[in-house]
Parts: structure tokens; sequence; C-alpha cells
């Protein structure tokens, strides 16, 4: 047996030398030092590679195949797809500096002698500039700028499995590997119909790339499928791009499936990159994360990134910070919650201000990244246990298994943060929604497997069985569990995993005797009224109740109060819900008014009270007349006090001062834009189709030109009003703009009270079956005509000081004026033109001289 473990790792040494070059051997042991053929001291193990053996010792005749030059993937040609509808596109070339342009040109001749690009010449469509990118260690790395010519590639969207996907196929592996390519894409050869639109122009003329390119948008998936389609068949092996590690649970069979990998590397003509590639090792980083047999944990220089992260200084550094431990994030238990306060300041219009609060969540995120637990490979065969929980502002979840000594090991972290209408759902709707959230996170975990769901909310155990009837949310919430198979166990806060971890395979159930329809509504009930309240004490008044009875006897009118409300109610054990709030019965309201306002809170805390717990039709307004009926509250209470409106003055003329609003939507979906003289009341109506601020000032321009233009305009806040362009406009005219206090229509009156004569109007006119448009000229001849109750005079009268003629006859001598000079200036001037020559007539009197 031993024998045939040295054979077989000679022949594996051969087989990477043949890869790789022999100087990289000494990557292949562990910390061992020994001969191939002896048993190492430090670890036990026999068939280790020794740093110290002599390259010929290893090579043994293998240098033919360590060639550093040309290597491609046998027998295969990739074809990118090109979009005939896209055009091509030509760009100019960007000037290199001269002093890297020696360097680009050295690049270009290695690239070229590799077989990688080749010259382009005679005429070609597409042309793509080059960009240069420096690099550490001073040489230069050529890049090409895609942009434009990958808006015609076709994707082929080939998946590329995720860190998750792979991280979990490992469980069990304890000796792994690590393969890198040496320039992976360039090994990869393009069909020469696929080759023009990788043409780029340099200054020293055009090029195109034989093989496969950065840049390219389908690059990444394409080669992914390559190195896959390569490799199929070897087992014990995944790949990520052209990162592949090769795993295994011994040492031999670690050895027999990297012998494979490399066997296949040899014949597809593939070549590593020796500086990248390590060999037998028992703890490999791979994306960010350490592997072992241990278990996953977050390589140390992630965590030392983040331990030794400043306290930010603006919102951006922020987002960073939380971008960076986010990566780490399956690490931290409840990450959303605790970073919750960070989170806050990354959102617009909030002021930067960093407090204590945000400091100890940026302290708190460090310290749980820092002493982060190695988490456990996931094992399907495994008893799985899904532990989720849920605060005012986040979601959490866990996914554990049990192990083979009979603990339980986390084996991910989940969490996210509540949106702003999530945070107002009740604790068990947030509760029910962590369960279906954690479910639908670990899909990939869970789906077509049984797990326990452990939770330290007892509702939630008799919500999800079979013959439960929750609210209308909760059951919809219920719905998306359907395709996962599952039991609920309940453990008391101090039991759960989010409180200590450690115990969570020793906690028991302790459900109590009652059935699951009973033990829903009690808990319900004793946590959803004051404890004077009984559960005894709903159930017995509910039947004596003729709406709620109806319905326990499952049948509803439309007679009945609640018949409305019907798709949001349900029924426990004799206790009719709305939603998660107990329905109260009419003989027990009073008591839970009065309950509600023990501590003689004010209206608005009293309703909200309410609101929270319990509801039946009415119930904000028992609840404003109970607290405005306590006589202790308004002995005791502040007497609101309102302030006496400020009456505004008449102006000094008509068309001075005018104040403005709109109206509408009307059901044919136009508004009506109202304009009031305070001084005579006159009113300017205008049809709008849309209340955009170009329509607003049109119609102002009209009115303006009738009137003049006024000295100051008074509008509310809406965006037509408040808008740039609006006071511009003013501004131009040299008209004052005031603006009424927001949420005060008051302080508007004058327009506001015409609004209500015009929207009477308006109501008749539909009532009598007539067109409201058509009305308006009749109102507006009325309104302009009639007499202000204020004034004594109508509108028309003090901006045009004179009475406008309707249709009812009147005789008003003293609306007659004195215009005799005015007539006897007419007549001169119509006699004066009568004598002289009209156009023609000087026309035809003109001699040719």
């Amino acid at each position: 047996m031993q024998r045939d473990i040295r054979d077989m790792t000679i022949t594996l040494k051969e087989k990477i030398s043949s890869v790789i070059d022999a100087d990289v051997l000494g990557n292949i042991a562990r910390e061992c030092t020994v001969a191939m053929d002896k048993t190492c001291h430090k670890c036990g193990k026999m068939g280790h590679f020794a740093k110290e053996m002599q390259e010929q010792e290893v090579i043994k005749g293998t240098r033919k195949v360590l060639q550093e030059g040309k290597s491609k993937l046998k027998d295969y040609q990739l074809k990118i797809y090109i979009d005939k509808n896209v055009k091509p596109i030509a760009q100019p070339t960007r000037r290199l500096p001269f002093n890297i342009r020696k360097s680009v040109e050295e690049k270009l001749c290695e690239l070229e002698e590799m077989d990688v690009i080749e010259r382009v010449e005679g005429p070609t469509e597409w042309v793509s500039p080059l960009v240069v990118v420096p690099k550490r260690n001073s040489e230069i790395r050529i890049c090409v700028d895609m942009r434009r010519a990958n808006e015609a590639v076709k994707r082929s969207r080939h998946p590329i499995p995720t860190v998750d996907e792979i991280l979990q196929e490992l469980n069990g592996a304890k000796v792994y590997s690590k393969i890198d390519l040496r320039m992976g894409f360039h090994q990869v050869e393009l069909e020469p119909e696929s080759r023009n639109i990788t043409t780029f122009t340099t200054h020293v003329g055009l090029f195109r790339y034989k093989r496969l390119m950065f840049g390219i948008s389908c690059a990444p998936e394409m080669y992914q499928q390559c190195i896959k389609m390569a490799l199929e068949g070897c087992a014990g092996q995944r790949n990520i791009s052209d990162d592949i590690i090769v795993y295994g649970c011994t040492q031999q069979e670690h050895d027999e499936r990297l012998n494979k990998v490399l066997d296949r590397m040899r014949e597809k003509g593939l070549r590593l990159n020796k500086d990248k590639c390590r060999f037998n090792m028992d703890k490999m980083t791979f994306m960010g994360h350490v592997l072992s047999a241990k278990g996953i944990s977050p390589e140390k220089s992630k965590v030392e990134a983040v331990t030794s992260a400043r306290n930010p200084k603006t919102a951006s550094e922020v987002r960073n910070f939380l971008g960076l431990v986010n990566y780490c994030g399956r690490y931290i238990p409840d990450f959303s919650t605790v970073s919750a306060p960070l989170r806050e300041l990354t959102r617009a219009k909030t002021k930067w201000i960093w407090s204590s609060r945000h400091q100890d969540s940026f302290d708190e995120l460090k310290r749980l990244l820092a002493s982060a637990k190695t988490l456990a490979y996931y094992n399907s065969n495994a008893e799985t246990h899904v532990i989720v929980d849920a605060s005012p502002v986040g979601l959490g979840a866990i996914l554990s298994q049990k192990q083979s000594d009979g603990n339980f090991r986390q084996v991910t972290f989940a969490s996210r943060t509540l949106t702003d209408v999530e945070q107002r759902y009740s604790q068990t709707e947030r509760e029910a929604l962590a369960v279906v959230w954690g479910c639908e996170r670990f899909h990939l975990y869970l789906y077509g497997k049984e797990f326990i769901l452990v939770t330290d909310h007892k509702p939630l155990e008799v919500i999800y069985s079979p013959k439960s009837k929750p609210p209308a949310r909760i059951e919809r919430l219920a719905m998306r569990l359907q395709p996962y198979t599952f039991k609920v166990k309940y453990k008391p806060g101090p039991q759960n995993a989010a409180d200590c971890l450690s115990r969570l395979s020793q906690v028991q159930d302790e459900t109590t005797g009652r059935n699951i329809a009973e033990e829903y509504a009690y808990f319900v009930a004793q946590n959803a009224v004051p404890k004077a309240m009984t559960f005894n004490m709903i159930k017995d008044s509910a039947h004596l109740d003729k709406d709620i009875k109806q319905i326990l006897n499952g049948k509803i009118s439309k007679s009945n109060n609640l018949f409305r409300f019907r798709e949001e109610l349900s029924v426990v054990d004799g206790v009719l819900l709305k939603g998660s709030r107990i329905v109260i019965p009419d003989k027990l309201r009073k008591q839970t008014l009065q309950l509600a306002h023990e501590g003689h809170q004010g209206i608005v805390k009293t309703k909200l009270r309410l609101r929270e717990k319990v509801w039946w039709t009415g119930i904000d307004q028992d609840a404003e007349n109970l607290v405005k009926s306590c006589r202790a509250c308004q002995v005791v209470g502040p007497v609101p006090r309102q302030e006496p409106i400020k009456r505004t003055q008449l102006p000094d003329g008509p068309w001075q001062d005018l104040c403005a609003d709109l109206m509408g939507p009307f059901p044919t979906g136009e508004y009506v834009f109202v304009v009031v003289d305070y001084y005579s009341r006159w009113q300017e109506v205008a049809i709008l189709k849309s209340v955009t601020t170009d329509k607003i000032i049109r119609s102002l321009d009209m009115m303006f030109s009738h009137h003049g233009i006024p000295i100051s305009l008074k509008t509310d806040n809406g965006p037509q009003f408040t808008s740039r362009e609006f006071y511009n406009y003013l501004s131009e005219n040299g008209v004052k703009h005031n603006r009424s206090t927001p949420y005060w229509p008051q302080a508007n009156g004058e327009v506001e009270r015409q609004n209500r004569t015009l929207l009477k109007a308006f109501r008749t006119a539909n009532a009598e079956n007539r067109d409201w448009r058509k009305e308006i000229p009749k109102f507006l001849l009325a309104n302009r005509s009639t007499p202000h109750s204020t004034t004594g005079k109508s509108p028309a009268e003090l901006l045009f000081n004179r009475k406008i003629r309707t249709k009812l006859p009147e005789i008003d001598a003293e609306n007659r004026k004195d215009d005799a000079d005015t007539r006897r200036k007419d007549f001169e001037m119509k006699e004066k033109g009568k004598y002289m020559p009209t156009r023609k007539e000087k026309r035809e009197n003109q001699t040719l001289t």
C-alpha cells in the first residue's frame, strides 16, 4: 500500500511539472521538509513532497512539456455572436504619452509572438481605442475600451456558480489544491469571424485579438463555460472563471482527483500560473473565505480591513464600510439590526450627525467580525434547524445543522432591514415575515428537505399548523411556505439562538395542553388587551353582539356593520379578529376605552394604543369622545386657545393684490384655475387639461393682458407655484409672490371661499344635466354683476368703476357719465380723417417723371 502511494505521488509530481515550472514545487508541501519516501514526523502522513528535493529527481525528463510560449485550448474555437442591427463604429486613436510608447510597443510585440494578437491590414468596420493601465511593478497592461463594441455583442448568459454554491459542496474535504491558469482568457482561441470586433488602434497601427480578451461583455460567462467543458467528468473540482479548486476527503482521494485534473489540462493544452498555484493544503483561501476541515471562516485580510477602518466622515464612507462588512455578513448574526443606525446616515436628505449610537454600531460590527465563529459546511443528510427572529428594524435568520458529535453548528447567518411599511407591522406579522424570508433566503439548502423552524414567538407555532386560520396578511405569508416541509418549534427568548447559540440543541418544546385554536386565541387575548380584561370575558360577550354573533354562526348579511370588512376578518375559537386586532363586542367597548385611557393620555396617544391592540367600527370617534368627556383631563389638561385670524387689509385699488388656487381634477380629467382680486372680488377662471407651471403661466399672461400686472400674488405651496420657472416668471414681471401657511387653507381664505361658490355652480349644472364648462360664463357674469355682501358693490363696478349690463332691464342715470369732451374729440378726428386721401388715391395721383 505504501509503495502504491509513493508511486502515485511520483507520477503526480511529474504531471504537475509538465504544466508548471519546477521552482514552484516547494508550494506542494505543507510545512514538511522530509523526502517523499519517508513518513512525516510533523503530521504523521507519508507521500508529501519535500521542499529540498533536487530538481532532477522531480522532473525526470519532463522538461519538454515546460514551455513558457504559446498555449491554447485544443480543438476549440470560441464564437462571439454579433447583432447585425447595430451599426459598426470606428473610433479614433487615443494619443499615448511619449514616455510609455516604447513599453506599449514591447507589450504588443510580446502578445504578437505569443499568438494572442495579430496585425490588421485593409479596411475594418470595428475599431476600438487602446487603454494602457499601469501595474504595481512598473509594468503596463494592455486593455481595450470595448464599451461601444459591446453594444453589438450578444450575451450567451451561461451561469456562473456563486461562492455559496461552491462552499457548501466542500463538506468533509480536508485536503485542497488551488489552480490558476496562466493568462487564462488568452488560452481560448476565437473563430476568425469573431475577431474583427476586437480590432483596436494604436500609434503603430491596427491589431485584433486571436484569443478571448478582457473587456468584451460576454467573456466571463463564455470562459467559465470553456473551463467547465474542459474539466467535465473530473470529480472533486469546481471553478469560478480561471480559479480552480480541487479537494478531497483524504490525501489519497485528493491526489487521485488532482491527478485527473492535471491529466485533462495537459490533454487540452492548458498551462498554469506557477505563482498562484498552491497544492496539497489543509487550509485554503478562496474568494475571501478560508476553507479548512473545521469549516469556513472569513479571510484575515478582510477582517483586518474592517477592524482597522477609521470612523467615517461622510455618508459615502459609511456606504463603503457597510459594503465591506456586508461581504462577511454570513459570519455576523443580526447584521441588519446592528448596522441599522449606520444605514440611517446613508439615506437621502439625512443630515450628517455622528452620535454615540452610530459609534456603538460601528464598534459592534468590528467586534462581531473580529470574533466571528468558524461556520460549518452544509450537509444535506444532517438534521437542519432554521432559527428566525424579528426586531422593530430588521429580520434575522440562522441555518444550523447537527454535527457528528451531536452538537449544532451554524452554517450561515442572514439578515435584512425592514421597509418603512414593514416596520409598521405588528410583532406577530413581523415574526411571520421573518419565517417566510428566512426560508426563501435559504431556499438552496431547504427545498426538498424536512427541517425544524425554531422561533421564540409562541403564536407562530399555532399559526403555521394545518388547522389554524390566521389573519389575512399572515395567511398570505403562509401561502409562500407551501413548497417547504418543516415543523415549528417554540423556544423561549433566553433559550433562542439569538441569545445563546451554544444551548440551541439542549432546548425542548414547552407546548401546553391547550388545543391549537385555544392556544392562539389565548395568546392574542392576553397580549392584545390590558390584563384586567380576560379572554373568557371577550368570548362570552361576543355572543351578545348581534353582528359578531352572526359571523360566529358562519353567516354574514349585507346589513351587518362588519360586512365591508369581511375579507379582513377571521375567527379563532370564538374570538373575532380583524387582522391581528381583536374585535371587541359592544358590551365591552366602554370598559376597553376606560382601560386604554387609564394613564389619561391625550386623544392621539389613546387612539394609537387602541389601534395597536383592538378594533371596532367607529373606534377613533369613540376614543375622541371619551377623552373630551373626561372630567379630569378637562380640569388638569391645557386649554387649547385658538389664535385670532389676522384679517387681510383691503388694497389701495383694484387688481393690485391677487390670490390664486387650483380646483380638480374633475371627472373629465380637467382642472379649473381660479384667480381672485382682493379689492373687487373679481374672478378670473381658466380650464386646464394639465396643471404644469407652463399652463399656469399662460393663463396668467392672458389675465394680465386684460387687467394689467398686479403688485402681489398669493398661492398655496403646490409644486406648480413653488417651481423655479414660476418664481422667475413673477420676478420678471415685478410681482411679489406670497405663499400661504402649509396645511392651513384659511390662510388663503378669499379664494377658498370663492371656490366653494364656484363648486356649487358646477354641482348644480351636473344635477340639471348641463355641461359645467358652458355654465362657467353664466356664473361669472352673475357673480361679477352682483353686489358683494362685504363691499356693497359688484366686482365689476369696483374694477371698472361702472356697472356691467346683464339680461335684467335697468335704468341707472347715475351710471351715465359726462363724456361730452370725449365725444367732441372723437368727432374732430373722424372729420379730419374724412378729407385725407386714401392709399389708393395717392397711388392714382402719382405721375412718372
